[in-house]
């Protein structure tokens, strides 16, 4: 797991190593720059597999010809080592970077279809001066480039582009808007205008300073496949059979592994396969703040008792978080998308204490339906198109008088966490908010587009899958990484992602018998989730034998974070000076009074505190860019 830093046209080596160390925290075990053929290659590298100086990058093929600089792992770097051997290619490493270089050497872009792992890489062929950069399947490393006149770089943060720039580029306001509606920008944007990213399962190949883009990897290829029934047992089976494996696979390291132990089901399914396998107690991480309503300690401690787990638990202070949120914005390069993203930090530094590598949860609720509130909503539309809601008192609390014309309009309504309205009340007028919109939703458009042939609730896992999910990676990456830990994470192996694309709705919402289906109709999505039906059903079918019910079956809680108490800790004169006069609205972005009237809703009368807390989280992002 590493940091690195390419440009095409650069022979300033101090201020490359300048722009390469301010990824220091991705890899502080090794550093290496190579200047070749005019271009600068750099890499940090935190070791985990081949401790030894054999792993250093950047690293050159065995005949010298191509160079490579990588971040991430192959997990099934050993395979294709065995088959690269049988083909006579020799190895002087234990690492899976020698193994990918010597891969794509023989292979070619073809031999992205045999890895299974997380990565973001760039080969430079000397033969053709041509570059091939690629990023894994489902988005768990970041890769960002920007293209100029002066060449192209990549790097696994923006901040090193930046600092490559003769000019700061000025804020991307379709980016801030995407933020608000979504947490995230989307697909290729990034916070800053000109400085995208490499889409999840796209590959980029640069010849004469000029990049194509290519995608070739989509999990919607085997959504098809869910109309051919094969039976519970069927899929059951199976996922077992590619759980396990997913894990197994990522507990190989030579550094200590531990693993994030929240107490819900992704979590506990991730511990429990580990500590089947392992001979020694497994590492286990928890943290919450005080009080039941925000903390999970008690079922993470039954997980971790059932396993004999060698556990700790990390308890937070409002104190603790404020003091902390600046600082990993700054890491990240961008504002934060959710509250938890802070404990996960703090408890990323404190489990470095012990472990450089930890699993984690994240990925299982986009592909077996364990956002069921939202999912489950999917029947609401046709209920609501064939006037079967009027008068019931559920559809009108949550709709009231709203019509939909398509599944996008509908999906929209329930995602977004910002709405139209609210974001006309803060942005300054000489925004065009309109127009940003039309950019904001299109890959929305695009995903609905390329799915419509599939059910409703198949096409919002889809969506989920490609525009939410890397969201969440990316909370992962900047949070473990900001701390020198390698996180990864089993459900978001691409073998697992098919197949769970193959399987059946009713197997992954499940109601809980005829009868309750039957009383469901008079209720929406919100009203009728982990009340009628099972969400995520086939994955806590398939892990009865290995952990206890109370842990399988129980509401899903989340990450709780007491957003109150934290907004609580400034007092709503210094929220008002934060936010009223800073950047916000000294950028000309946001309307001063659409901020006072914020800040005034949200600590007086408690009306949308998270959107106070996302501009609070934007406020301290532009004034470390500005």
């Amino acid at each position: 797991m590493c940091g690195i830093l390419v440009h095409s046209r650069y022979d300033d080596k101090i201020g490359f190593e300048r722009s390469l160390n301010l990824m220091a925290h991705r890899g502080p075990d090794d550093s290496g720059v190579s200047f070749i053929d005019g271009a600068m290659f750099g890499h940090r590298r935190l070791s985990i597999l081949d401790l030894s100086a054999h792993g250093h990058q950047p690293m050159f093929s065995q005949d010298g010809q191509l160079v490579c600089v990588f971040n991430g792992e192959i997990y099934n770097f050993k395979e294709i080592r065995e088959e690269l051997r049988a083909e006579g290619y020799c190895f002087k490493s234990e690492s899976d970077t020698e193994v990918l270089i010597n891969a794509f050497h023989r292979f070619g872009k073809a031999m992205l279809d045999k890895l299974i792992g997380m990565f973001s890489f760039v080969i430079y062929d000397k033969r053709t001066h041509s570059y091939f950069a690629a990023r894994d399947r489902l988005g768990i490393k970041p890769l960002y480039f920007y293209e100029s006149d002066d060449g192209v770089i990549f790097s696994s943060e923006v901040k090193a582009i930046v600092a490559l720039l003769d000019e700061k580029p000025s804020l991307d306001l379709s980016s801030v808007s995407s933020f608000l509606s979504y947490r995230y920008p989307l697909i290729e944007k990034s916070f800053l205008q000109g400085i995208k990213q490499v889409p999840p399962g796209h590959y980029a190949e640069v010849r004469n300073d000029k990049i194509s883009m290519t995608q070739y990897w989509d999990c919607l290829a085997f959504a098809s496949e869910q109309s051919e029934d094969r039976g519970e047992e069927y899929y059951l089976t199976k996922l077992r059979e590619l759980f396990s494996s997913s894990v197994q696979y990522r507990v190989i390291s030579d550094v200590p592994v531990g693993a994030y132990l929240s107490g819900g089901v992704d979590s506990s399914a991730v511990v429990a396969e580990m500590a089947i396998a392992s001979n020694d107690p497994i590492k286990t991480f928890t943290i919450g703040f005080e009080g039941k309503d925000f903390n999970e300690f008690s079922y993470a401690r039954e997980v971790a008792d059932l396993y004999k787990t060698d556990h700790q638990e990390i308890l937070l202070s409002p104190t603790d978080y404020l003091n902390n949120m600046a600082e990993l914005i700054k890491l990240k390069d961008a504002p934060l998308g959710v509250p938890n993203e802070v404990p996960l930090y703090l408890m990323s530094k404190e489990l470095k204490k012990k472990v450089t590598v930890v699993l984690s949860g994240e990925g299982a609720d986009e592909i077996f339906g364990g956002y069921g509130r939202l999912f489950r909503s999917a029947d609401d539309f046709d209920v609501l198109q064939r006037g079967r809601a009027i008068g019931l008192e559920s559809f009108n609390r949550k709709y009231g008088n709203r019509t939909f014309s398509n599944h996008l309009e509908h999906f929209l309504h329930l995602y977004r966490y910002v709405s139209l309205d609210s974001k006309r009340s803060i942005f300054a007028n000489g925004v065009d908010l309109d127009a940003l919109e039309l950019q904001v939703d299109r890959p929305f458009v695009d995903i609905f587009e390329r799915s419509q042939h599939l059910p409703y609730a198949t096409r919002m896992m889809y969506a989920f899958e490609k525009l939410h999910l890397p969201g969440l990676l990316q909370r992962v990456d900047a949070t473990t990484m900001g701390a020198s830990v390698e996180a990864r994470v089993p459900f978001v192996d691409h073998r697992l992602v098919e197949f769970a694309f193959t399987i059946p709705e009713k197997y992954k919402l499940k109601w809980c018998s005829e009868a309750a289906r039957d009383n469901a109709k008079n209720f929406c999505g919100v009203d009728i989730s982990e009340k009628f039906d099972i969400p995520k059903y086939i994955l806590k079918k398939a892990l009865e034998d290995k952990l206890p019910k109370e842990v399988l079956y129980r509401k899903k809680m989340g990450f709780p974070v007491p957003l109150n108490s934290l907004l609580g800790a400034f007092s709503k004169q210094d929220l008002m000076e934060r936010l009223v006069d800073g950047q916000l609205v000294s950028s000309g972005v946001f309307s001063r009074q659409g901020i006072k009237n914020a800040v005034h809703a949200a600590v007086d009368k408690n009306i949308d505190p998270m959107m106070v807390w996302m501009l609070l989280s934007l406020e301290l992002y532009m004034e470390n860019i500005g």
